[in-house]
């Protein structure tokens, strides 16, 4: 079998935190962001593979597989998805909010790249926003707390938190959604007649919804139990309207004229725990918005961004992909696996699964051949398969080739696994 020891690219988003990377890498922070740190062979940004004695990579994880993709992926995953690592594993890291934003299904992905491509759209322009062929479904496990929007919230739960701020054009939208027997299309059209709004009536609008939060916030304050004197409120204020009361004027003082802001009214806000985790699919419109975790995703960077973002917007491209369908919060439940503390998350994809391990002494925790991407995330990490040995220290990752012989995974601290499902090969693709 194969084992290849990785240097990953880290990219410094303007929204990525100082510390969260290079605490994990080992490295002192500096004043530059590090907002994600990608491990896999995403031509756009692929791991190099660190030849033994080597400090640094020298070749691109993608041309080593295309080299040999029937050793290093194994029939099962290459039949599948062809001659490519299907999954990517990112580090993610943000210290303010990320674009408002969906990922497209693969059938769109696959027409709308193939008519840029005909239109001669290079992959570095600006207004490109389909980079790949493929979908973008992903999986986030929380590192630290890591808060976030995803999906629309229920109806009446939103009704309620607009009515909240007392402001005229928000209760007339309360009413609208409310009352709807149809909340995917009234949704849909509410979003379409925001972001329709020009700039200059927009600017408005933000300041009068960030004086309604303020005053909403210190109302809710005032209304706590710990207060001697309650004020009393005209409804009653929610954990997650005191989070988006709290959250809207950091985005206007942000962006002052993006009306993208109103939408995020309408999202489910999300608070993970660390060891908590969620499931992003395609057409889920979402914004992660502080926090530290694990990203797993299909190999793909097909992003549509509606605002919240100095990038390409994309609005009519956007509102023909999201789902405005209302969803509970998208979070996704481990399973445990292996030994104690280990975890198992196994969204409904074909590309990939994410393990979550707690090192101890060595134990068989991987049976079948496909290809997979270990991160040593605390302490340190040996990865045994057959006679082939490679240890791992804290930051340090390694790409697993497809093997027939188990694989064993032991050491002090944590590590994290992507790889593809272990029931690939019965699947109709």
């Amino acid at each position: 079998m194969t084992m290849y020891r990785l240097t990953n690219p880290v990219r410094r988003y303007a929204w990525g935190s100082r510390t969260h990377i290079p605490r994990v890498l080992g490295q002192e922070p500096t004043d530059e962001p590090a907002a994600e740190m990608w491990i896999g062979a995403h031509p756009g940004d692929p791991s190099m593979v660190r030849r033994p004695g080597a400090a640094t990579g020298g070749q691109r994880l993608d041309g080593l597989i295309a080299a040999d993709p029937v050793g290093h992926l194994g029939t099962d995953a290459r039949l599948a998805f062809g001659d490519r690592l299907p999954f990517l594993m990112k580090l993610l890291a943000a210290r303010d909010t990320l674009s408002l934003q969906v990922h497209p299904p693969g059938e769109r992905a696959q027409r709308r790249c193939a008519e840029q491509q005909a239109a001669g759209i290079p992959l570095t322009a600006p207004e490109r926003t389909y980079q790949d062929t493929s979908h973008k479904p992903e999986l986030l496990y929380a590192l630290t707390r890591f808060e976030g929007m995803a999906g629309f919230r229920d109806t009446a739960r939103s009704a309620a938190v607009l009515r909240g701020l007392s402001l005229d054009w928000l209760d007339q939208v309360a009413d609208t959604i409310e009352d709807t027997r149809t909340p995917f299309q009234t949704l849909r059209d509410v979003v379409t007649r925001w972001l329709a709004v020009q700039s200059g009536e927009v600017t408005g609008m933000l300041a009068e919804l960030r004086a309604a939060c303020v005053r909403a916030e210190a109302a809710a304050d005032a209304h706590s139990p710990a207060r001697r004197a309650p004020v009393r409120l005209a409804h009653d204020v929610s954990r997650e309207s005191r989070r988006v009361y709290a959250a809207v004027p950091s985005l206007i003082d942000s962006y002052p004229d993006d009306p993208s802001v109103l939408v995020t009214l309408l999202l489910n806000h999300v608070v993970l725990a660390p060891g908590e985790a969620m499931f992003i699919d395609a057409g889920v419109i979402h914004a992660p918005t502080a926090g530290f975790g694990i990203e797993v995703m299909a190999s793909s960077d097909n992003v549509l961004r509606t605002g919240l973002t100095p990038k390409h917007v994309d609005i009519p491209e956007l509102l023909e992909t999201a789902s405005f369908t209302p969803m509970p919060t998208p979070l996704w439940a481990p399973s445990e696996f292996g030994g104690e503390g280990d975890v198992r998350l196994a969204p409904p994809v074909d590309e990939f699964e994410l393990h979550v391990l707690r090192l101890g002494a060595p134990h068989v925790l991987f049976e079948h051949s496909d290809p997979r991407v270990v991160l040593c995330l605390e302490g340190k990490a040996q990865i045994v398969g057959g006679s082939t040995v490679l240890t791992l220290e804290q930051g340090e990752s390694a790409f697993v080739g497809a093997c027939h012989a188990p694989i064993c995974v032991s050491g002090t601290g944590r590590a994290a696994v992507a790889q593809t499902p272990p029931s690939l090969g019965t699947r109709d693709h």
